[in-house]
């Protein structure tokens, strides 16, 4: 958990550990279930299991596309600031 005395930049590596531990238990346990170790599934639940599968390395690779470019070192990196038009309702 951040407390006001840790520096902002801290809360996106905060982020990403918590996110992809979580990421990294659900597809260890996907993989468990898929193996049988866990006893054997039925062809409905070894369906939902691979969906389960298929959507965490989906998430895996959208969380770390984005929070990489952000956890990148303050000299690899240049913020610009730039004018942003009003969009239109």
């Amino acid at each position: 958990m951040t407390t006001s005395t840790q520096p902002v930049s801290s809360l996106p590596a905060y982020l990403s550990h918590e996110l992809r531990n979580a990421l990294c238990c659900i597809h260890q346990f996907g993989n468990i279930l898929v193996d049988g170790l866990a006893g054997e599934l039925t062809g409905e639940q070894r369906e939902y299991v691979g969906i389960i599968l298929e959507n965490a390395s989906k998430i895996r690779i959208v969380l770390n596309r984005a929070l990489d470019g952000v956890l990148e070192t303050p000299e690899k990196t240049t913020n610009k600031i730039e004018p942003v038009s009003k969009l239109e309702t």
